[in-house]
């Protein structure tokens, strides 16, 4: 493993809030300068995004660099796909993207993560994004086949970028993610944060994500009125951004009845967050497509037993260490969750399965791959 001596990772696109695209660069970079600690790596990002990276406890062993012009909200696409490249042929080696916008040309060894197609599979369509889904159905098919490598964070992931953006698999490198380290934070003790969320005494099921239609949280809700039938004092807490989307879910919840079984918490601190962890029966993702499921890992981090969907990356990710569903069959997702409150036994056996399972994947094996994947896009290049 031989890293480029100088690497530009391109973080225009991160600000507050993002999830798994924050916790994917932080997560990185931190495995990024421990091993390879001669290499020069830059992080191009703006004002928003500077400010969460600079608090990183790696900050200092890297550098940043705040372009004017490639930080604008409203160019920032347009720039990365001229100007970064310009820039990138001046001052790196290689240029690695994470979220599927990168130079369509540069002089730089050019590699782009497509986490996902989701945006073509199961677009969201609400008016807060369908501007950028158009954007990047016109775009990143040319991006794609004009970098030097493609990363994929699943098999599920690759197969989708050579089927529908016919790019070859012989450019298509497969680098799973990893499981994140417990946040640190003190959970707020039960009590209070059932007061807090104005929860009851019953079983809490937990999702975790932003309000957006592919992660599927509507068939929660639906399935919450056959759960309820069952254990009549179960709740269901959705916490994550709230998105156009959640007013939809907010909808089916009152058309249901189901206004006291649903929760909706938009942002929680990361106190509250891993008290619900620790408070929480069962963690359920029914999401309907997936590049890889981070949210599977730091439930299985925690021991919390999953039932989660049966499509995309989700079940490379889970393995046997979780439930299996239908995501587009109510009853299927009800009945997973049922079982998971009803049954004692299971839960803690799928507590232990995905602890053991959350250990195969490694933010250093991450690293390391990308390292190999540079190293095979600047072979390309020469």
């Amino acid at each position: 493993m031989s890293p480029p001596a100088r690497t530009g990772i391109n973080a225009l696109f991160l600000r507050p809030g993002m999830g798994g695209l924050e916790t994917y660069v932080n997560e990185l970079v931190a495995e990024l300068v421990q091993i390879a600690p001669s290499m020069r790596l830059t992080l191009m990002a703006g004002s928003e995004g500077r400010d969460l990276l600079t608090r990183q406890p790696w900050a200092g062993e890297v550098s940043f660099r705040t372009p004017p012009v490639l930080s604008r909200p409203g160019l920032r696409m347009a720039t990365e796909l001229s100007l970064l490249g310009w820039l990138a042929s001046h001052c790196f080696d290689v240029i690695h993207s994470p979220a599927l916008t990168a130079p369509l040309a540069t002089r730089a060894a050019n590699v782009v993560v497509l986490a996902d197609v989701t945006w073509i599979v199961a677009p969201t369509g609400g008016a807060d994004v369908v501007v950028t889904e158009r954007a990047w159905r016109a775009a990143v098919p040319t991006i794609a086949r004009r970098a030097d490598r493609v990363v994929a964070i699943s098999q599920d992931g690759a197969d989708q970028v050579t089927g529908r953006l016919r790019v070859p698999a012989d450019r298509v490198d497969v680098i799973l993610l990893g499981a994140s380290a417990r946040s640190g934070a003190t959970p707020t003790p039960p009590e209070e944060l059932r007061a807090v969320l104005d929860l009851g005494d019953g079983p809490v099921v937990l999702n975790v994500g932003a309000k957006k239609r592919h992660k599927n949280q509507a068939a929660l809700v639906r399935a919450m009125a056959s759960v309820r039938a069952v254990h009549p004092d179960a709740q269901l807490v959705l916490a994550g951004a709230p998105g156009e989307y959640e007013q939809e879910l907010r909808a089916a919840a009152r058309r249901l009845g189901l206004e006291t079984a649903v929760i909706f918490c938009g942002y929680v601190s990361q106190e509250h967050l891993e008290g619900l962890y620790s408070m929480a029966t069962c963690f359920v993702f029914p999401s309907l497509n997936e590049g890889f499921g981070l949210p599977i890992l730091e439930a299985m981090e925690r021991d919390l037993p999953v039932a989660c969907s049966n499509v995309s990356a989700m079940p490379e990710v889970a393995g046997d260490a979780a439930l299996l569903f239908d995501p587009g069959d109510d009853g299927a997702v009800a009945a997973a969750i049922t079982r998971l409150l009803g049954d004692s036994a299971l839960r803690q056996q799928l507590a232990v399965a995905g602890r053991k399972r959350k250990g195969l994947f490694s933010w250093r094996a991450t690293a390391e791959r990308t390292i190999d994947c540079w190293e095979r896009a600047m072979a390309a290049r020469r």
